[in-house]
């Protein structure tokens, strides 16, 4: 349709450069024989030279018109004002000819712009779908938990908080190991969760939340504070996860954003093609972790 359309403002814009060349010959025509004829009517000579094209133009319209014009009783020939009135009208149609095909090019060209608008639509629809599915294929979800006891009496043994981890770390795992469709594995000071379907996110995130919580509050009990620090990351099958996912998730954990769930702007992409999100991610900055990354924070709605 676009071909169409330009073709169509091609051939309008041809038509107004023939009708304007038109419009200044038939001036010129009419300037050189009104000025002739009346010049002659009162025996000047001065143009003289336009004597041949008033003649010529005199002969062919005598062909269709053969009248005089009676002025004062004297006949005299009135073939050359004709044309003149015939070429003045004939300029006016075209100035106003003029208007009607300024305004439908003007209508051409708004439906270019829409057929554009269109079809630009529709290429960042594609360019979007084609996104979406590319991040669709991150299907798989990581997170990476390290705890942090201190006692809130001034004088305490440092081994007794090391051992109080461990004690958090056991009593979390036996929450969450019932978990379907998850990995565990504890490396060094931290707990890794692997999942498979990212779907299940929400319950995943809001188990492990629950369970922390709930960890923290007995704790307290006893005059322990419990710190957790949360990384979360998206991943393909495909993805290295030693070499590439592990690394990032480690460096967020560095941040030491106490009690919060932080993750990159992949994971905030894959999350936002969720249907139904419990959590919010509100951005917290930009931090060097691989490369200039954004980081967010996970935190639940309600």
């Amino acid at each position: 349709m676009l071909k169409v359309y330009k073709g169509l403002i091609k051939l309008f814009e041809g038509t107004l450069n023939l009708m304007f060349v038109l419009q200044i010959t038939l001036m010129i025509v009419v300037f050189l024989t009104a000025t002739y004829w009346f010049l002659d009517l009162i025996n000047c000579s001065a143009f003289e030279f336009a004597r041949p094209l008033a003649e010529s133009i005199s002969d062919f319209v005598r062909l269709f018109y053969q009248e005089d014009i009676e002025i004062g009783g004297v006949y005299i020939d009135g073939s050359l004002l004709l044309f003149d009135i015939l070429a003045l009208l004939t300029v006016f149609f075209i100035t106003k000819s003029k208007f009607y095909i300024y305004r439908a090019i003007e209508q051409i060209e708004a439906s270019i712009k829409a057929c554009l608008r269109e079809d630009e639509k529709k290429f960042n629809e594609e360019l979007q779908k084609e996104a979406e599915d590319r991040i669709k294929q991150c299907n798989n979800v990581a997170i990476l938990v390290k705890f942090e006891v201190k006692n809130m009496y001034v004088d305490y043994e440092q081994g007794s908080a090391k051992d109080k981890e461990d004690e958090a770390f056991k009593i979390f795992y036996s929450a969450i190991k019932s978990l379907s469709g998850c990995k565990f594995a504890k490396t060094g000071d931290k707990m890794l969760i692997l999942l498979d379907g990212f779907t299940r996110v929400d319950n995943l995130l809001n188990f492990v939340d629950m369970s922390i919580n709930k960890i923290r509050a007995n704790m307290k009990k006893d005059k322990w504070a419990l710190f957790s620090y949360v990384a979360v990351d998206v991943f393909s099958s495909k993805s290295n996860f030693k070499g590439e996912v592990y690394p990032v998730l480690e460096k967020l954990l560095t941040l030491r954003h106490k009690n919060e769930a932080l993750c990159l702007g992949n994971f905030n992409l894959r999350y936002k093609l969720n249907k139904e999100q419990m959590y919010t991610l509100f951005l917290k900055g930009s931090y060097n972790i691989d490369g200039e990354c954004d980081v967010f924070a996970l935190v639940k709605k309600g």
